[in-house]
């Protein structure tokens, strides 16, 4: 295990109180090298396993062996530290609570009947099935159950209970077994997204007969696993075909769900749902009912956790296509004051630059004005125009919109050689067709731009030669498009009517 690995575990432990038994943190365990290791990495002193064996055995011939004991040491602890972490605090929630406590006293029914005490065994399954019923936990509760079952059936011989927790394997392991259902179909399909954007219209007849089981199954059973990832693969059969109409009501439909459950139901589920809705206001321009969505979003998370981070990456592009860019401004100035985008998780990272880009694009073009001292503008234009993206299908969305601001920055900036030195590598972006796909739009916008240096960026000539992939575009609007809202940041329209504006008709 590396120190990497140790610092996650760190994390959990050191977030949440531990109490009356501590194994970590103690004050008769002052002083010994776990403490002192455990203390290093919480203060971030500590970064690498090499630094680690020269400060604890630097004269031992053997210290690389020495660290990673005391490393399993430190591990040890800290996995039985979890067991007695405090879940009675303000900050956990109930049904986090119950996870807690639930998983921890099933666990202890087990140690108990493996140390031959059946008695407080018995007495602690009755209390835990009660509560793990509460908050559909299926697969503890059948757990529970059978044990309880075989115990009142073999041992004591009540059939009154024998026959009552026989009812709840019966009825559990068939909802248990609706749950695997519903989970493996939204992995069944999630597999082909992980890690991409692009749509994937081919699946579309898996997942409308995904959901049309699933929806006779949650007519029969139902439970707090089997609506989350059912109501997800409905919404998918949607997002599938852009059909952002009907993934709205989806998404109104498992809000309206889990609300009605707030003892099951968790922020983060809620969140996911809205995130949903508000890339489907997005694109049907629905801008009042985005914002109002996004402020919700903003509100159920603390400032700087990764859900706030992504709500306000939608909230921006949200700002960009309505043409509030003052408001856009805002929220990055926000987002920059609360994380570094360099430091963000990748995918997230480039968004950010981009948003990032496409704000300074737009004080350059004088859509956008801002106070800005001398030291508040860290975008560098010039290392933006340099960056050369990575074709790689997964990303393409990203890097095409890199590609074409690095172009509109170099258009304001009346750079038409470098204009023309990129036409190749533009080139190389666009498909030998125009097909109606993923990349359609984008494609018809790249090849826009290609007539500038083709008509020698006289605006009349553009005008022109560009009107047959203008026609194009507006025959395939954004909300027909099979493709993401992270795909255009800013609708192609609107872009070219920016492109149009700083041309003039003089042939360069």
């Amino acid at each position: 295990m590396t120190i990497k690995e140790i610092s996650s575990l760190i994390n959990v432990v050191s977030k949440n109180k531990v109490k009356q038994i501590e194994i970590i943190g103690e004050k008769y365990l002052a002083g010994n090298n776990i403490t002192k290791l455990y203390e290093l990495i919480i203060e971030g002193k500590l970064k690498s396993d090499e630094e680690g064996s020269k400060l604890f055995f630097d004269n031992n011939p053997n210290r690389v062996n020495y660290f990673n004991r005391l490393k399993r040491k430190l591990k040890s602890r800290l996995l039985n530290t979890l067991f007695f972490i405090d879940v009675n605090q303000p900050s956990f929630t109930d049904i986090q609570k119950a996870y807690y406590n639930c998983y921890r006293e099933a666990t202890a029914v087990k140690i108990l009947m493996g140390r031959a005490a059946r008695k407080p065994a018995v007495s602690l399954a009755e209390k835990t099935i009660k509560k793990s019923i509460k908050f559909d936990f299926t697969d503890i509760t059948i757990e529970l159950a059978r044990f309880l079952r075989t115990h009142y059936s073999n041992i004591e011989g009540n059939k009154k209970k024998f026959l009552y927790y026989k009812k709840i394997v019966t009825k559990y392991s068939q909802i248990y077994q609706a749950e695997l259902t519903a989970e493996e179909y939204y992995s069944d399909l999630m597999i082909n997204f992980t890690g991409s954007q692009s749509t994937k219209p081919e699946l579309l007849g898996t997942a409308e007969k995904y959901y049309t089981h699933l929806r006779n199954l949650t007519k029969k059973y139902s439970s707090y696993k089997m609506n989350l990832n059912s109501y997800l693969v409905f919404a998918l059969r949607y997002e599938i075909k852009n059909d952002y109409r009907n993934t709205l009501a989806i998404c109104d439909e498992a809000i309206k769900y889990f609300e009605s459950r707030p003892h099951i139901a968790s922020k983060v589920v809620i969140i996911n749902f809205l995130f949903k809705r508000l890339g489907c206001f997005i694109m049907l321009k629905r801008f009042n009912e985005g914002e109002e969505t996004a402020e919700r979003c903003l509100k159920l998370q603390p400032k700087g956790s990764i859900n706030w981070v992504i709500a306000l990456h939608y909230y921006v592009i949200l700002s960009f296509h309505s043409q509030n860019f003052k408001k856009a401004y805002d929220l990055y100035q926000d987002a920059i004051n609360q994380f570094n985008i360099d430091n963000e998780i990748m995918s997230l990272a480039e968004y950010w630059k981009i948003h990032e880009a496409i704000i300074n694009y737009l004080i350059a073009i004088k859509k956008l004005e801002v106070f800005q001292d001398n030291n508040s503008n860290r975008f560098r234009i010039s290392k933006f125009l340099n960056d050369v993206p990575l074709y790689s299908k997964d990303k393409q969305g990203i890097n095409i919109f890199i590609l074409i601001i690095q172009v509109l920055f170099l258009l304001q900036q009346g750079k038409y050689g470098e204009i023309i030195d990129r036409t190749e590598s533009l080139k190389t972006y666009v498909h030998r067709y125009l097909r109606r796909d993923d990349t359609f739009r984008s494609n018809c916008f790249i090849k826009m731009l290609l007539c500038l240096p083709a008509a020698s960026f006289h605006k009349a000539g553009v005008v022109r030669k560009a009107k047959k992939y203008v026609e194009l575009l507006k025959s395939v609007p954004i909300e027909e498009a099979n493709q993401s809202p992270e795909v255009e940041i800013i609708p192609y329209e609107m872009l070219w009517e920016f492109v149009l504006e700083s041309l003039d008709n003089k042939f360069h």
